[in-house]
């Protein structure tokens, strides 16, 4: 399988809950306009975005490794530059969780 790696800084205590249990809706609500609903990720080439966020949220840097062809399919055309920057943020909405709960999920700490 051609794979490509996701990544999520993960706010205090809940990077291990995402590697057991996976991505849900109840743990990304819906409440606008401060809270969208979506599960943000950094695109394939922008992990220093995770690392960014990880230095506020200090848990660690949630890995996902995704078929290729299946991200090219439903995640690639999510990608967004990050306010203006090359990097790329990729929100995740919550009918995609279960495409992305089928991946394998690493918590790696900083």
């Amino acid at each position: 399988m051609n794979a490509i790696t996701i990544y999520k800084a993960t706010q205090k205590g809940k990077g291990q809950n995402l590697v057991e249990r996976g991505f849900h809706p109840d743990d990304f609500p819906y409440h606008p306009p401060t809270a969208d609903g979506k599960c943000y990720f950094a695109a394939p080439n922008s992990r220093s975005l995770a690392e960014e966020y990880h230095r506020y949220y200090k848990d660690g840097i949630l890995e996902v490794t995704i078929d290729s062809e299946i991200y090219e399919q439903y995640f690639k055309p999510l990608e967004k530059p990050y306010q203006g920057t090359k990097q790329l943020e990729l929100p995740v909405p919550h009918d995609l969780f279960p495409i992305l709960n089928q991946y394998p999920r690493v918590l790696k700490p900083r």
